[in-house]
């Protein structure tokens, strides 16, 4: 069975801390693939292979975060060829020796409860527009995980009227922006109470995310790429 917060051909690690590690998406894509063969070739029937796994992975992080406040887990890897997903998962992980544990991913800093019980958009596909689907098969799986967990800009669109049927420009220069200046989004991030009302409003608030100094001017690009 197949990990539920992964479609066919993409997947989000957001909330795992993809994005609070510095560097660019290929530095980004070797750490994972680094994780992802160093537990595959661990024996993991013993208990203590998994821990100082984590224990190193976790430490070798620590210098490299963005923001302190928020963890990257160590058992994010590549379950195929190009998703990422969760080493642990009991349904997704590509350890020959996963079924050895019943929870698996009680090894984890979240433990089994967080994990298979959060609820995200990315997870259960709410709210998001048709186009937003169409837009994440042309891009790589960074830039679509840097969107998918966007929890504010989600909702906000599926609350706007009028909106063109297509605003792939949009969220392709949006996930350039994000990448640029080293945006951290994850689905943990906490919703915001009140939503922009108007399309405007949605730009400001993004581009106050991205570059509060220089918000108006990418306020304003932001809105131009709407149609």
């Amino acid at each position: 069975m197949q990990n539920p917060c992964m479609g066919a051909t993409q997947s989000c690690s957001a909330c795992c801390g993809l994005f609070n590690l510095k560097g660019s998406d290929d530095e980004r894509r070797d750490w994972i693939r680094r994780n992802t063969e160093e537990f595959l070739s661990l024996d993991i029937s013993l208990a203590a292979n998994i821990v100082n796994f984590r224990k190193e992975r976790e430490a070798a992080t620590l210098p490299h975060r963005v923001r302190e406040d928020i963890y990257v887990c160590p058992f994010v890897g590549f379950v195929d060829s190009q998703r990422t997903g969760c080493l642990l998962h009991p349904q997704g992980s590509p350890h020959p020796q996963i079924g050895l544990w019943a929870h698996p991913q009680n090894f984890s800093f979240y433990g089994e409860g967080i994990c298979l019980s959060y609820d995200c958009l990315a997870k259960e596909r709410r709210v998001y527009r048709a186009d937003f689907f169409l837009w994440a098969e042309k891009v790589s799986v960074f830039d679509y995980a840097r969107l998918a967990s966007d929890h504010t800009l989600h909702r906000a669109l599926a609350a706007l009227p009028d909106l063109p049927r297509d605003l792939s420009r949009f969220y392709s220069l949006l996930a350039d922006l994000y990448r640029q200046r080293g945006v951290v989004t994850t689905s943990f991030e906490d919703v915001e109470k009140s939503l922009p009302e108007t399309f405007a409003a949605l730009c400001d608030f993004l581009a106050r995310r991205i570059d509060a100094s220089h918000a108006e001017k990418l306020a304003e690009k932001l809105a131009a790429a709407m149609g």
